[in-house]
């Protein structure tokens, strides 16, 4: 298996079905069962079949600093109906409080328990670490500072001129690929062929959709370093079974089989969905299967949801 290179402008939505698909060795696999899925307009077709909503972020509530129509109004719909409404979101840049206020001003009545981000999962895990230093994949806007760990943020200057620093570090932490270059990438994993290490990736997401295409997220990184140097990561988030298990002990008043995840793509959300024993629904007009011809992609993948919908 041989993942795509790891730096390009502007991934497609075929491409990112495909980098998936390469990947695919490398997820958790479900149950097999026969489900044939059933095509709903929204979620208001069968919100009575529920009473618990697992909402995954990116290309289902938002498309980058926008949220996506009818998003908002669907969820405090199922808020004024008792519904509980969880956000499982692999996103990891922002601090937790942040993020919590990010979907605020989009319109969304989240609370700060409502929200499980990667970046909250890496952080509790962090918090029971031994004391060492990482090395973090990160922007200055990550505040990296915040995290409960010793560490320093991975830099041009680092990769060019402080590479002795770059091997003096204890552990790697994939946190964000805002402003990651090749070159970046690429003084990694030349550090990590000269010292192995472990390796955490606080996004599994290899793209993300944004208000004008998809971005490139750490998984796509993460997973061009694994074919570098045969590593194997740790990661934290969707479709991997920590985020799943944060997200059903927050709802472990509600059976499984009132539960539903709802998310835009197979291979994270519908895939751990499935992975964690409860319902899932693949909604398709604006995350990462835009565009692609849906059923055809369920059947490659085999990853098959319980339900369709172009949007919640």
């Amino acid at each position: 298996m041989t993942y795509p290179k790891p730096h390009m402008k502007s991934p497609s939505t075929p491409w990112a079905f495909d980098a998936y698909q390469r990947i695919r060795p490398r997820l958790p696999v479900p149950v097999s069962t026969s489900i044939t899925p059933e095509l709903v307009p929204s979620l208001e077709a069968i919100a009575n079949r529920f009473d618990g909503f697992i909402f995954d972020a990116f290309g289902v509530l938002n498309a980058g600093e926008m949220a996506l129509p009818t998003a908002v109004a669907r969820f405090r719909d199922l808020q004024a109906m008792g519904k509980h409404c969880l956000v499982l979101s692999n996103a990891a840049t922002a601090p937790q409080q942040q993020l919590v206020q990010k979907y605020r001003d989009l319109g969304f009545p989240v609370t700060q328990d409502q929200l499980i981000s990667s970046r909250m999962l890496v952080t509790d895990a962090l918090a029971t670490e031994p004391e060492r230093t990482w090395a973090v994949m990160a922007p200055a806007s990550a505040h990296a500072d915040q995290l409960p760990c010793r560490s320093f943020v991975i830099t041009r200057q680092i990769v060019q001129a402080s590479r002795e620093k770059l091997d003096s570090a204890d552990a790697i932490l994939m946190l964000s690929s805002e402003g990651w270059t090749e070159e970046l990438q690429h003084g990694l994993i030349d550090s990590l062929r000269r010292r192995s290490r472990e390796v955490w990736v606080a996004n599994p997401d290899l793209v993300a959709p944004r208000e004008n295409g998809l971005s490139l997220e750490p998984g796509h990184y993460a997973h061009h370093l694994i074919d570098s140097t045969g590593l194997a990561p740790v990661f934290f988030g969707k479709p991997f079974s920590n985020a799943f298990e944060a997200a059903r002990s927050k709802l472990a008043h509600i059976p499984a089989s009132r539960l539903l995840m709802v998310g835009d793509t197979l291979h994270t959300d519908i895939l751990g969905g499935r992975c964690a024993g409860i319902s899932t629904m693949l909604v398709t007009a604006h995350g990462a299967l835009k565009g692609m011809d849906v059923n055809a992609c369920i059947a490659t993948s085999g990853i098959v949801p319980d339900f369709i919908a172009p949007e919640i």
